[in-house]
C-alpha cells in the first residue's frame, strides 16, 4: 500500500477508535452514576465528564426523533413492474475500516438494462461515520456492453453523533 493510503487508513481507524472510546466512557459514566452516584466522577475531569453525560443523553434523545436518510434514489419511474430485474453491486470505496457500497437496480426490457433505482450505504466498522447519498448518473445499456456511472455523496465525520466534518465524494466507474 502507498504511504498516503496507509495514512488515510490510520486516520479512519483513529477516528473510529476515538468514537468508540467516547461511547464506552459515556456508558461507564452513566452506569457508574446510577450505581455509585457522584463518586464515579473524577474531580480532575469533572467538567468533561458532566459535559459528556449531557451531550450523550441529548444525542440519544434527539436520535430517536431525527428522520433517517434512506440513501435511495429513484432513477426511472417509466418501466413495467412486470419486467424482470437485476441488481448490480459496486464498491465505490474499499477502505480497510469501512466500504462505501452502491446497488443499482435495473429493469430488463427488450434486451436492455434500464436503471430504476439506486441505493448506497456503508459497511464495516462505521462508528463515527455517516454516508449521505446525493445523486447518481447512469444510462441504459445492453447485456454485452458497459455503462458508466457517476455517484455523489457526503461522508460525514461525526464525533459522538455531532457532525464535525463533511467530506464531499464523487465516484465514477464502469458497470459491466
Amino acid at each position: 500500500l502507498g504511504r498516503k493510503l496507509k495514512i488515510n487508513y490510520m486516520i479512519h481507524l483513529l477516528w473510529t477508535l476515538l468514537n468508540a472510546s467516547l461511547i464506552i466512557f459515556f456508558f461507564y459514566l452513566i452506569f457508574g452514576f446510577i450505581i455509585k452516584g457522584k463518586k464515579i466522577i473524577n474531580p480532575r475531569i469533572k467538567v468533561a465528564s458532566i459535559l459528556l453525560m449531557v451531550l450523550g443523553t441529548t444525542q440519544i434523545i434527539s436520535a430517536t426523533k431525527a428522520p433517517k436518510n434512506s440513501n435511495r434514489i429513484s432513477i426511472t419511474s417509466n418501466y413495467k413492474s412486470t419486467n424482470s430485474s437485476k441488481i448490480k453491486k459496486i464498491i465505490l470505496e474499499d477502505n480497510l475500516i469501512f466500504d462505501i457500497n452502491l446497488n443499482i437496480k435495473y429493469s430488463i426490457e427488450n434486451e436492455e438494462y434500464i436503471p430504476i433505482e439506486s441505493y448506497s450505504f456503508l459497511t464495516g466498522l462505521v462508528t463515527g461515520y455517516e454516508w449521505e447519498f446525493k445523486s447518481i448518473e447512469t444510462q441504459i445499456y445492453k447485456p454485452n456492453e458497459k455503462a458508466t456511472f457517476t455517484a455523489d455523496g457526503v461522508l460525514k465525520w461525526n464525533l459522538f453523533g455531532i457532525n464535525v466534518y463533511s467530506e464531499d465524494k464523487t465516484f465514477s466507474g464502469i458497470i459491466k
